[in-house]
């Protein structure tokens, strides 16, 4: 309702720099005063030009002042005062001129305002109970009164009766016909709130509907491969075929088994981003052109299955070491990079350019994908947000993923497109994460790590997870004993104390969690330092493990290739 200029200028006094709910309740009580203090102010003058009796002119003239100090309080912030003395003066009101005006009007109607009134103001608390204790004390003083004709009410002709009675009568209509207005606007408020809740569950809901659809198409895409190539590995194993057909398939078999993993990792850390799990960010000192070389060699060989090369640029102004989440920005990488691998075009170049840039360093990977409509460039961060081409189509989640770590690490992420040519997605971060001088140049390699004469005793209870820990330690020197639950795990401790332990989770019989409890409890096997291989990557999960003692938590599948780094870490 568009109201005139000063009046809202009135009703809008101490709203400023004040939240949500409290503009409501100071607008109202404003709204209400200036009612009342107008209405008080009319009628006051009219019964006196009506009667010549001072007795109404001056508690009308009173009243009115008094509703109007309350829009002052409001403007000198202190609100509950405000509302406090309001419900106060409007009891007071009720009682003088129902003692006044006796039966002559009906001024006990003024009651169902001042209810309605309160529970309006408070939504609950003591205030509200005083509130209402006040209005009953009200009613029963004016009913006393009545009832024991203390004071002879006021009495008038006739006519002058009738017209006081509608004048009262009105301003009990229009105060509380005010008060269901308010109720009306917390209503349209609250339905329009939910109208819109609904259609962003609704949003939601559908697009959750197509991440489900298109994440079960992406995962049996890759499925399907390694299922075919394991059947072709077989088939040549019986026939006997030529060992050089083999790598091949293998190489095959990783990329499909890498989609996998990616994919399943999107959506466990999609989960625990919309749970409010925080992030803790863990900076250490690496290698920022071998960190990146390395990441781009695993994805080389995804790539190579469309043809596509991806190259490799670092500015001469790049300095060796960066000190940083390396976790976390190789999860950024590894999904620019899944990213770019899945729109570029078959036979196409991928470029990753590091460099430094005024006060900023930063990664930037350019495919050759044609381009992003500009219509999605603003939600292409959002989730569930993905581009259709001819070639491939993804869930939508890496780019969420990415921009979420990219300011978990005080980043930027931007996207740049070429019409019809190429998409180069850049993240940038300050140059401050830059340390000068380490003990690794950059291309001195470390040796390759073994455990000889090391025992590690594997608790697993798969059987395929068991025979491949078993085989790839034994080629790192590691004598290696294996049971297949907690009880025949703690049996094998017992018997041979291992150098290390590592322990499966989720088993049969006795868990990893119980497992890990009695081992810390028997003091000839406390001292082992035990890993949990989980398939859990929700902190809570590895918290409970590291409190109980746990010495590390990998993350499974595990990716063979960091083991040695975990198994030196608690062996040396």
């Amino acid at each position: 309702m568009k109201l005139y200029p000063p009046i809202a200028y009135l009703i809008q006094l101490g709203t400023a720099d004040q939240d949500e709910r409290k503009q409501r309740r100071i607008r109202i009580i404003n709204s209400l005063s200036l009612t009342t203090a107008v209405l008080a102010f009319i009628m006051g003058i009219v019964f006196f030009i009506m009667n010549r009796k001072l007795q109404i002119l001056i508690p009308a003239m009173l009243e009115s002042v008094g509703f109007l100090s309350i829009i002052w309080l409001n403007k000198m912030r202190r609100p509950e005062t405000a509302s406090m003395a309001f419900m106060i003066l409007q009891a007071m009101e009720f009682v003088y001129f129902g003692i006044l005006f006796g039966t002559a009007v009906e001024a006990i109607l003024i009651l169902l305002f001042l209810v309605n009134a309160t529970y309006l103001l408070y939504e609950k608390g003591p205030a509200r109970t005083v509130c209402l204790i006040a209005i009953a004390g009200g009613l029963i003083t004016t009913e006393f009164f009545y009832y024991a004709e203390i004071i002879d009410p006021i009495s008038f002709p006739h006519t002058a009766t009738f017209i006081l009675r509608w004048l009262c009568i009105l301003f009990i209509l229009t105060m509380n016909t005010l008060v269901i207005s308010f109720y009306k606007d917390d209503r349209n408020a609250l339905m329009k709130v939910l109208e819109e809740q609904k259609e962003e569950l609704e949003r939601s809901n559908k697009s959750r509907k197509v991440f489900l659809q298109e994440t079960s198409h992406e995962i049996r895409n890759p499925l399907n491969a390694i299922f075919g190539i394991v059947q072709l590995m077989r088939m040549d194993i019986k026939k006997a075929a030529e060992p050089e057909v083999l790598p091949e398939l293998v190489d095959n078999l990783y990329v499909a088994s890498f989609n996998i993993k990616d994919i399943i990792n999107n959506i466990l850390e999609l989960s625990r981003i919309e749970a409010g799990h925080l992030d803790e960010v863990k900076r250490k000192e690496i290698h920022i052109r071998t960190a990146i070389r390395n990441t781009a060699n695993i994805y080389e060989y995804v790539a190579n299955t469309k043809g596509v090369h991806i190259e490799q640029q670092f500015d001469d102004t790049l300095p060796d070491h960066v000190f940083t989440d390396e976790t976390k920005l190789s999860q950024i990488i590894n999904n620019l990079l899944t990213n770019a691998i899945k729109f570029t075009r078959n036979n196409s170049v991928i470029t990753i350019h590091t460099g430094v840039k005024e006060r900023t360093w930063f990664i930037s990977i350019t495919d050759q994908g044609g381009g992003i409509e500009k219509d999605k460039l603003e939600k292409i961060f959002e989730p569930f947000v993905t581009e259709k081409t001819s070639f491939i189509e993804g869930t939508g989640l890496g780019l969420y993923i990415s921009k979420h770590f990219v300011l978990l690490l005080n980043g930027n992420i931007t996207v740049e497109c070429e019409e019809h040519l190429t998409t180069t997605f850049t993240v940038s971060f300050p140059l401050s994460d830059f340390k000068r001088g380490s003990a690794l140049s950059a291309t001195e390699e470390p040796p390759p790590l073994r455990f000889d004469n090391k025992i590690i005793l594997v608790v697993e209870d798969d059987k395929m997870s068991q025979a491949l820990l078993r085989n790839y330690l034994t080629s790192l020197g590691v004598q290696v004993i294996t049971a297949n639950n907690g009880v025949e795990g703690l049996a094998a401790a017992r018997q041979q104390v291992p150098d290390l332990i590592l322990l499966d989770s989720h088993m049969p019989k006795m868990n990893g969690k119980q497992t890990l409890l009695q081992l810390k409890e028997d003091p000839s096997l406390q001292h082992i330092p035990v890993i949990i291989a989980s398939g859990d990557a929700f902190t809570e999960a590895m918290d409970v493990f590291m409190k109980a003692g746990a010495s590390d938590y990998v993350i499974k599948p595990i990716v063979l290739a960091t083991l040695p780094t975990i198994l030196e870490r608690h062996l040396s």
